[in-house]
């Protein structure tokens, strides 16, 4: 799990990242909204056990700031398409590219829960955190970082 600027899907089906992994999205003035795109990308057992045609991922995203506030929630479910059969285990990428307001400078908190319905599959959770940040912030933590 992670984040980055953009995706898309190339023709093949592989996904392109663009920014993949910022370290920190810089804005002009607080309150702002930001949209990382999150990237969860869950692959199948090597017997395919779990992600089969006619079931259903059911996923819930949950965003917090630092005071444990939820800035954004979302459950969502979605059919497990057609896998081809490539050999390979089946893959679930999600990419969620949302906007959340930031209210101050911090660490914002993202997890990602998927169960796949009629699987014995337990259910999955992932979780980040993305720094957001202003000027006047890098300012003062350049000048604790300068006399440290």
């Amino acid at each position: 799990m992670g984040f980055a600027e953009g995706a898309t899907f190339d023709a093949r089906g592989s996904m392109a990242l663009v920014g993949f992994c910022p370290q920190a999205t810089v804005v002009e003035r607080f309150p702002a909204q930001v949209s990382p795109a999150l990237v969860v990308v869950i692959d199948d057992d090597i017997d395919g056990a779990t992600l089969k045609l006619g079931r259903t991922a059911k996923i819930r995203l949950i965003v917090t700031n630092e005071s444990q506030e939820v800035v954004f929630y979302v459950e969502q479910a979605t059919p497990v398409s057609e896998i081809k059969n490539t050999g390979l285990p089946g893959r679930i990428a999600l990419v969620a590219q949302f906007p959340i307001t930031a209210s101050k400078a911090g660490r914002y908190s993202y997890s990602a829960t998927i169960n796949i319905t009629g699987s014995s599959a337990p259910e999955m959770t992932s979780s980040t955190t993305h720094l957001v940040v202003d000027q006047a912030w890098l300012d003062a933590h350049k000048s604790h970082a300068d006399e440290a």
